[in-house]
């Protein structure tokens, strides 16, 4: 009877949480992105995502936007993570940088904390919480205007460095059984509004199972969604085992406004030694529309635990 009731207190409480991601108000501007491999460690989009092992956990992820390009847009994200069976809890740190473009960049650091409840033996719920600043900097030094005299006018160039400097918020939760997981989160949810410096609120909804198919392969499909207004971003994943060796998969992000025509794939491929450390690498394809934009992106993934 008691963990009957304790069952019930605690899919209310999701209940309520999901009720309370869904109605708070989002707005356009610059926003997060969704990345390829970002399901291997999840706590800058959610702080519930720490796991439940008491390792150690290093998570290093690099984007490379339009290599070739001068100036492509840029991605670094470091996760570091540990667990305490003990408390129930998790604890990290969660470094986010986005060189958006000339002399424009933003990074984003946070302090994550979750508690996770054994709802029973098979199934875990974790709530987490993670604070931080948002740093913002611009220098027009960097860019050279075709139209020199722009240089001189306020009203379209600005003159000097800009920096902003902005604390944030992210909350979220996950349910997880050996074999499945989902989660949701809110993030910047002190921010009720985008600017060149900071994303407004974003949604995230996501699952993932892990399905044993043999002694030696084992299939992990996947699908996560995001949501800021206007913006709909979805992820359709498949990932493969072997020996819990070699993996790879196939990822395919649709524009859901138009997901005929514009679209993009990520093909990923990695190896993984003693459950202990990771690495995976992912090449990006335009689709559609997107075929006139280069597609020469690529992302680098480094995991360890110790």
């Amino acid at each position: 009877m008691i963990r009957t009731m304790k069952n019930k207190i605690v899919f209310k409480l999701i209940a309520v949480l999901c009720g309370a991601l869904l109605c708070l108000n989002t707005a356009q501007a610059q926003q997060d992105l969704l990345l390829s491999q970002q399901l291997f460690s999840r706590i800058n989009v959610n702080p519930a995502g720490t796991g439940n092992n008491e390792k150690f956990d290093l998570f290093v992820l690099g984007r490379f936007q339009w290599v070739g390009v001068d100036n492509g847009p840029k991605v670094g994200l470091m996760n570091f993570t540990a667990y305490s069976e003990r408390f129930k809890s998790s604890a990290g740190i969660t470094l986010f940088h986005d060189h958006l473009g000339i002399g424009h960049s933003t990074t984003n650091v946070q302090a994550v904390y979750s508690y996770h409840l054994d709802i029973t033996e098979k199934y875990i719920l974790s709530l987490g919480l993670s604070g931080g600043v948002n740093f913002g900097y611009f220098n027009p030094q960097n860019n050279i205007l075709r139209d020199e005299t722009e240089y001189s006018d306020p009203d379209t160039y600005v003159q000097e460095k800009t920096t902003e400097v902005k604390p944030d918020l992210n909350f979220g939760f996950e349910f997880t059984s050996k074999h499945w997981m989902v989660g949701a989160s809110c993030t910047h949810l002190l921010n009720d509004s985008s600017t060149t410096f900071k994303a407004g609120r974003h949604f995230y909804v996501y699952g993932r199972g892990f399905i044993p198919v043999s002694e030696h392969f084992d299939v992990a499909p996947a699908l996560a969604f995001m949501h800021k207004k206007k913006v709909n971003a979805l992820e359709v994943n498949a990932m493969a085992f072997y020996n819990r060796f070699i993996w790879g998969g196939v990822t395919w992000k649709p524009d859901l406004s138009n997901p005929t025509e514009m679209s993009m794939m990520a093909f990923t491929l990695g190896i993984e030694w003693n459950e202990l450390i990771r690495v995976g690498y992912t090449y990006n394809l335009n689709l559609g529309k997107y075929n006139n934009l280069p597609s020469n992106t690529h992302e680098i993934l480094l995991s360890v635990q110790f």
